[in-house]
């Protein structure tokens, strides 16, 4: 055995074991260390880094990393393998952005009135059916002459009140029966979900009236994991939270997950990061934080795109990377699901209900969305974009849906960016630069010290570089500019350094990279392309859209103009732009208060038509027209001139 010391930036430590040859990476994984790797280990991101203290490795390519990072004894773990006893440090940046739960303020939902009232919309247009259902008994106490069974004195009882014919309940809930009939004088609280006129299913019974229900909804996204508690009679969201998606240490998208969970375990290991690191901390810290138990989450229900919803399944993935792209299910809604199959920390009778995809990718996250941002309802021509790793656009209104899937890439999540991070601590979230010396001026989330760039700050300085000069429509820096912030490496690579390591006293400069740029220009090719191809195949243009809708975790935080300015967005009328945030939680919420809306998401799923843009003609040479600052047809922008 091989051991491996593991210092972090802290001083802490940890000693794991391994054997000869085994790759450093994997070991570190497997040994619940989140070390970042977006590009799943393949050696292209140069992400996760540690530096050599002791011991030696077999190494092979390290071309990602700089003369500088080898000369000082950093290497890729993912390109490295053990030969021998070593002593490492993993620094804070070779580590996956903050998975910390982040609960709303004072423990109550900041979008309480937004979710009230898209809930009483919902219903005015569609009417409101409960999913749990609640009644209070009292029955008759047994004798010599009434000795019928607890099981049919109880069906009897509801038969008389309630005209259900039969109940059904779970073994677990049968050998509770006779304690809560007998603990409260055979007055009994029962919760069910209705099967049909003359069938139920109890799902929770206690003998305190008072009692509550809840449930939790989910969005499940590559990047991130948010959930919100809901009490059910009310409707009342009583608390929002969200982590990082534990997933992320397989992989920063979901062509590396999919890739990973064909590895030995690698399925099992992806839905076990999900379910037991992401998804259970949420719900015991919502129901803590509530002061409830967590056998009174009743329903719930999760959005998530394609390939999320496969991993949460556990339903092997990886048919859908490959041509024709298939994947096992799409209808979700067909699913039989149980929590304790799932390992979810909820009620063991809980209904689970997970929004149905369209396609590969196309996910429930954007079914939900759909019906969250009401496009259905309205005449009006309407534009839904999803921002995230993977880039997900609707198009339509009452009569029509039209739908794609672009691939984005992780850079909008600061992925495939070399001081790229998550939106966390110490993320750089808005630059602005200053037109005489050329210096930044930027805000950081939650600290006065930076340690990266997330993807609302790379919008804006990709846009403040270009409105300053600094650099072209190719991305690429210009030379004859007098700034001492940008500097070329040997292969002539430009970079610019926002934050100088000896100016805040961090372990290294924060910079962009001519790379960095490039990637982050095909991100938002493959968004403007995307958009204007489905606009076009249909005979529209951006100038007919009454709105655009932006949605996704990173929606809320961008520079609309800013955006506009760069190409990810058309030049059109600020006024028709309107951010919603999370619109996958938001669906997810309406589902888990009201069945209408669920079957209304399920609706939503089948009307909307799907468009494969990797077989549309045409779409590559916009794609290509697309990856420049702004576009190459300047006619399509405007604006950009006088962009700031």
């Amino acid at each position: 055995m091989i051991t491996v010391t593991v210092v972090f930036n802290d001083g802490s430590k940890k000693s794991i074991q391994g054997d000869e040859n085994d790759n450093l990476l994997d070991l570190l994984r497997d040994n619940g260390i989140d070390i970042d790797a977006p590009c799943n280990g393949n050696g292209s991101c140069g992400k996760c880094i540690v530096k050599i203290i002791e011991g030696d490795l077999r190494k092979e390519s390290m071309k990602e990393l700089s003369k500088e990072k080898l000369d000082q004894g950093y290497v890729l773990s993912c390109m490295s393998y053990l030969k021998e006893d070593l002593k490492i440090f993993l620094p804070d940046s070779s580590m996956v952005g903050s998975s910390r739960i982040k609960s709303s303020h004072e423990g109550k939902s900041t979008e309480w009135a937004k979710y009230k009232k898209m809930r009483k919309k919902f219903a005015e247009s569609h009417g409101e059916e409960p999913y749990i259902n609640k009644m209070v008994l009292k029955l008759p106490e047994p004798n010599l002459d009434d000795n019928i069974s607890d099981h049919e004195r109880l069906k009897r009882e509801i038969k008389v009140k309630f005209g259900y014919k039969k109940v059904k309940m779970s073994l677990n809930l049968l050998k509770k029966l006779p304690f809560a009939l007998r603990n409260n004088n055979f007055e009994i609280t029962l919760f069910y979900t209705i099967t049909n006129e003359e069938s139920i299913r109890i799902r929770h019974l206690s003998w305190d009236k008072n009692e509550k229900a809840y449930g939790v909804a989910f969005d499940i996204g590559t990047t991130s994991v948010a959930a919100c508690l809901v009490e059910l009679e009310s409707g009342e969201v009583v608390n929002e939270i969200s982590c990082g998606n534990a997933q992320s240490r397989y992989g920063a998208d979901v062509i590396n997950r999919i890739i990973y969970s064909t590895k030995k375990d690698g399925l099992k290991k992806l839905k076990d990061a999900l379910i037991n690191e992401s998804m259970n901390p949420l719900i015991i810290q919502l129901a803590n934080e509530a002061d409830i138990e967590t056998e009174q989450i009743l329903i719930l229900t999760a959005s998530a795109n394609t390939t999320m919803s496969h991993l949460l399944l556990g339903i092997y993935p990886d048919y859908l990377r490959r041509e024709p792209y298939i994947p096992v299910i799409v209808d979700t809604h067909e699913v039989t699901v149980f929590p304790w199959e799932m390992e979810l920390m909820i009620n063991q009778n809980a209904v689970i209900c997970i929004s149905p995809s369209v396609a590969s990718y196309v996910g429930g996250d954007i079914t939900a969305g759909v019906v969250a941002a009401d496009i259905r309802d309205k005449p009006e021509l309407t534009a839904l974009i999803d921002l995230g790793t993977n880039g997900e656009i609707v198009f339509g209104n009452q009569d029509f849906l039209m739908t794609c899937a672009c691939s984005a890439g992780p850079a909008f999540e600061g992925g495939e960016i070399s001081c790229g991070m998550r939106a966390s601590l110490g993320a750089i979230e808005a630059v602005t630069i200053q037109d005489n010396n050329y210096v930044p001026v930027f805000k950081i989330i939650d600290t006065d010290k930076p340690y990266g760039l997330c993807g609302s700050g790379i919008i804006d300085l990709i846009s403040e570089l270009k409105r300053t000069g600094l650099i072209n429509a190719k991305g690429k820096f210009d030379k004859s500019k007098e700034c001492e912030r940008i500097s070329f490496d040997e292969y002539g690579i430009g970079r610019y350094v926002l934050a100088f390591k000896e100016e805040y006293d961090i372990d290294n400069d924060i910079y962009i990279t001519e790379i960095d740029i490039d990637n982050f220009i095909r991100a938002k090719g493959a968004i403007y392309s995307a958009l204007y191809v489905i606009l076009d195949s249909l005979g529209f243009t951006p100038n007919d859209l009454d709105k655009i809708k932006i949605a996704g975790g990173i929606g809320s935080h961008i520079g609309i103009k800013n955006a506009i300015n760069i190409g990810i967005f058309p030049d059109i009328d600020l006024e028709k732009y309107e951010f919603i945030g999370n619109s996958s939680l938001s669906g997810s919420y309406l589902s888990l208060v009201n069945r209408k809306a669920r079957d209304f998401i399920g609706e939503t799923a089948n009307q909307m038509t799907y468009v494969e843009l990797s077989v549309h003609p045409g779409y590559m040479d916009e794609f290509v027209s697309a990856c420049f600052i702004p576009h190459t047809d300047l006619a399509r922008f405007p604006s950009h001139i006088n962009a700031k």
